[in-house]
């Protein structure tokens, strides 16, 4: 009878473990050897964030991803590039938004463009179904969107098919409410989902937890993130933003040049010969039009006799 009771209760939590899963796939599946504690968050000056963000002035030259939430991807992949995999992509999304707008950005960091997409939210963190998230949380079984930064992980198929798995890199205690370590033994992934649609501006459907996206677009974004690209999923910026670089501002930095902003990048003129007084009407730009002076008024006399004396023998 113990036996039996044991076997039921293991069955049990097991079910309950699959349930509280969007994307249930086998539990020797759910660990990872990525290291997190490799990957740090920046704790910068509003200085030195300024020279690094403005390196980056390139990326979404048309200002559609919320600016903080932007530069607090920007910091973070910059510190730790040289332990993120795939470099070529990173992913921004903003749950302060209603799910009926965009707020799932993938930033191409090469060329600077973004594309700008719908995400759901978890069912736990929006109880009332108004379209808003607002609880957040890393406890399995609670079907929260975990807030963070993100590594993608592999490609596979469960629930959902061509579904990517996802680390978490913000421990608990982590600032603005980040907290997702428990992301991969909870299956939180992206994938596919037909209750969310671009095309659609009214409120989306809701995962347990996961960023689920457009089915249409799903095998395109996962294809191009997929093992190593960073996500960001955030409801407000860890530090005001510092903006772009501003000609005029005096400083040659992010994507200026001499030829866009002569007013902070145009070379000084060059220094003038500290040996030389310009005030001095004997100095080389003042007479002669660059000739030297050094030949006195005594021997210009002799020059002149020289050529009389030549004219007189002629004759």
């Amino acid at each position: 009878m113990g036996a039996v009771r044991l076997v039921g209760l293991l069955g049990a939590v097991l079910l309950c473990n699959a349930c509280a899963m969007d994307d249930s796939e086998e539990l020797s599946t759910t660990t990872s050897d990525l290291d997190i504690s490799q990957f740090v968050l920046p704790s910068m000056d509003a200085a030195q964030r300024t020279a690094i963000v403005r390196e980056y002035d390139r990326l979404d030259p048309t200002n559609i991803v919320p600016r903080g939430l932007l530069e607090d991807a920007i910091l973070y992949f910059d510190v730790n590039k040289a332990i993120i995999p795939k470099t070529e992509r990173m992913v921004v999304i903003d749950m302060s938004k209603y799910s009926g707008l965009d707020r799932f950005w993938l930033v191409d960091l090469a060329s600077g463009t973004v594309e700008k997409h719908k995400v759901a939210h978890g069912d736990g963190s929006d109880p009332d179904n108004n379209g808003y998230a607002d609880s957040f949380g890393n406890v399995s079984g609670s079907n929260k969107t975990s807030l963070g930064f993100y590594l993608t992980g592999e490609i596979y198929d469960g629930t959902h098919i061509h579904s990517m798995k996802l680390d978490g890199l913000s421990p608990d205690g982590s600032p603005n409410g980040m907290a997702n370590t428990n992301a991969r033994a909870r299956a939180i992934v992206m994938h596919e989902a037909a209750y969310v649609n671009d095309d659609n501006a009214s409120q989306q459907g809701r995962s347990n937890g996961c960023p689920a996206i457009d089915t249409s677009i799903e095998v395109s974004v996962v294809d191009r993130l997929h093992d190593g690209s960073l996500v960001y999923i955030a409801t407000s910026s860890l530090a005001a933003p510092v903006g772009r670089s501003t000609c005029g501002d005096a400083v040659c930095d992010g994507g200026e040049t001499e030829q866009t902003c002569a007013a902070d990048c145009a070379l000084p003129a060059p220094d003038p010969d500290p040996t030389t007084d310009p005030t001095d009407p004997t100095t080389d730009d003042q007479a002669g039009g660059g000739c030297s002076t050094g030949a006195s008024n005594g021997s210009l006399l002799l020059a002149l006799g020289l050529f009389a004396g030549l004219r007189r023998r002629r004759r």
